[in-house]
């Protein structure tokens, strides 16, 4: 593992937990390859860090498109001399419907965006992170990695399968000196929460928001800044015998 990383990726990097991820690693003056679908928020984000140590350089791209991974990545190894992480977060939750009910197409863009993006990811960076002598992937799983949860089968299906992608990562990867983990949030405070809170609740977002609080030893849901952290110490700071690992932080949902 390199030093001190200096240039990674972040996808999904205009949501809650992405920003907060690209705020602290920007004020430790890494540079980041910011990706997502939302311009707007990524201009803003970049306005926000322009006098931090680390550059931020926004990329609207698809994370499930082969040909824009494998461009962005190509992006972050030319601008700023090579790649030494890839932080994977970009998801969406998909339908709420039992599984009887649920599209064909709602299941497929569901596994495109949340899975096949970190396979797209870690196929594209591995050659980059193993050219720089090292560096770190973390992957976005969910306490719903290892959990079933009514109502969202793709997106339960697709979170699953991630950890069998980091694991596997990890085994072809660590002779390469390159660390490969999972992080697994429960409920954040994001605006994806609200849109669970609204799924499992419709018309009384307040009683779902509660209702997942609920469900923590803590009595209230995470803050994005909190997963934020513990990523980026999986990204710049964990030892090398720290891989395949897959990490909670999910207010003692996983305790139970």
């Amino acid at each position: 593992m390199p030093q001190q990383t200096q240039s990674v990726i972040v996808t999904g990097a205009a949501g809650g937990m992405g920003a907060a991820v690209v705020r602290q690693l920007a004020a430790r003056g890494v540079n980041v390859v910011a990706v997502d679908v939302v311009a707007d928020k990524l201009d803003r984000l970049k306005r926000e860090l322009k006098e931090a140590p680390g550059e931020v350089d926004p990329v609207v791209a698809d994370v499930g498109s082969a040909r824009e991974v494998e461009a962005f990545v190509a992006r972050a190894v030319q601008r700023f001399g090579g790649l030494d992480g890839i932080f994977n977060i970009a998801a969406i939750l998909g339908e709420f419907k039992p599984i009887a009910d649920s599209s064909n197409d709602g299941f497929d863009e569901v596994m495109r965006i949340n899975t096949k993006s970190v396979w797209l990811g870690m196929k594209y960076a591995i050659p980059a992170l193993i050219k720089r002598g090292g560096g770190a992937i973390v992957n976005t799983g969910s306490y719903l990695a290892w959990h079933g949860c009514e109502l969202l089968g793709p997106y339960n299906a697709s979170k699953h399968a991630l950890v069998a992608l980091t694991k596997t990562a990890a085994l072809e990867c660590g002779r390469y000196n390159i660390r490969v983990n999972i992080i697994c949030p429960g409920s954040m405070n994001t605006p994806m929460n609200d849109a669970t809170a609204d799924g499992f609740n419709p018309g009384d977002r307040a009683a779902g928001l509660k209702a997942l609080a609920a469900n923590t030893v803590t009595g209230r849901v995470t803050d994005p800044e909190e997963v934020a952290t513990v990523g980026v110490f999986l990204l710049l700071d964990a030892p090398i015998q720290m891989t395949g690992a897959l990490v909670p932080v999910d207010g003692g949902y996983s305790a139970k």
